[in-house]
């Protein structure tokens, strides 16, 4: 994630997916900025491309343990330039869903706690019928009302 700004801006939808139980991982000042600002001790940090350490995130993008790559641009600097490049990269060829707009990500974690609200709750959030599934029953009534009359 970029600036400030934006980490501001998403901060508290990295809590709602912790709340839901997904495991948030992020760069070096992304990490800090969670744990101090939105208070997320849960997020675990992990190395850009550059840095020859483990957990490296081209490591874990190559290995499959990440499910979802959040990597918006946030400076022109060459090596914002180069590790960001180098992340989406390997997001794409791992075949990672890749999300590159803060807007973006915040709708999607909107979607997803939705999604986890309504099965929390019992409810269905899918529910696909055939057309005859919702019309019979609404054929059954009128014949029923009109058998009663």
């Amino acid at each position: 994630i970029g600036p400030s700004q934006q980490k501001l801006e998403i901060v508290q939808y990295v809590r709602m997916l912790v709340d839901m139980g997904f495991q948030v991982y992020a760069t070096k000042s992304t990490s800090e900025f969670f744990k101090t600002q939105g208070k997320i001790d849960a997020c675990i940090t992990v190395y850009k491309p550059h840095v020859k350490r483990e957990p490296n995130v081209l490591t874990m993008l190559k290995t499959g343990k990440l499910d979802l790559v959040v990597n918006v641009p946030d400076s022109m600097d060459s090596q914002a330039l180069s590790d960001g490049f180098a992340m989406r990269r390997a997001a794409v060829d791992s075949g990672t869903p890749l999300v590159v707009d803060i807007k973006n990500a915040i709708l999607l974690v909107m979607a997803l706690h939705r999604k986890w609200l309504r099965e929390r709750s019992g409810r269905q959030f899918w529910s696909f019928q055939s057309w005859q599934e919702y019309v019979e029953p609404r054929e059954n009534i009128t014949q029923a009302l009109a058998g009663s009359a």
